[in-house]
């Protein structure tokens, strides 16, 4: 990767800030945005990593075509090019297989990563997380769990804040949904007992 910067960096551009300093500043991003593509890939590893190197390349040929606003929060602009990769990745998985593959159970349409996570990881959030539509999962990854603000997250996915406000609204209501008997099951939260 530093080897295809280093021979990028050789171009004149308008920017301020020199391409090794965006280079590097992107390279500081790698673990948000790896733990990001985790998530958005279900825990697999190969795509999320490939998910985060496509992002960093497209970032950085994008700063050189000029197509980077110095002042704009970098943070944000990464991970709204990984979002549009995996979602685009995504779209094109579902024309590619003639099927949705949201719609199909996760044993029949999952790959082997995905059976051996479901087997190995028992941890309801995550599970529940996984289990979201890729629009919503996105959404709720962006602002509850990278701490992205509302505005940033619409951003990021390309949609308006008022989709953003009512994809989270429905995600954490799913999640709600699914999580509330396993916290009732496993007393982190009261039982209201009824009245007679």
């Amino acid at each position: 990767m530093r080897a295809l910067f280093s021979r990028l960096t050789k171009r004149r551009t308008k920017h301020a800030l020199p391409p090794e300093d965006f280079a590097q500043c992107c390279h500081e991003q790698t673990s948000n945005l790896l733990r990001l593509a985790r998530r958005l890939t279900r825990g697999n590893e190969d795509p999320a990593q490939d998910l985060v190197q496509d992002t960093l390349i497209r970032a950085f040929e994008a700063y050189l075509r000029d197509g980077y606003d110095d002042r704009g929060n970098l943070r944000a602009y990464l991970m709204r090019i990984l979002t549009n990769r995996f979602l685009s990745q995504r779209r094109q998985d579902r024309w590619d297989a003639g099927v949705d593959i949201d719609t199909l159970p996760l044993a029949l349409s999952g790959s082997s990563e995905d059976l051996l996570l479901v087997g190995v990881l028992d941890e309801p959030l995550e599970r529940a997380l996984a289990d979201l539509p890729d629009g919503l999962r996105a959404a709720i990854l962006l602002v509850d769990i990278e701490g992205l603000e509302y505005s940033e997250a619409a951003l990021a996915l390309g949609i308006p804040l008022g989709t953003v406000r009512s994809r989270l609204f429905r995600a954490r209501q799913m999640l709600h949904q699914t999580l509330l008997p396993c916290a009732i099951a496993k007393r982190w939260m009261p039982v209201k007992e009824e009245l007679s």
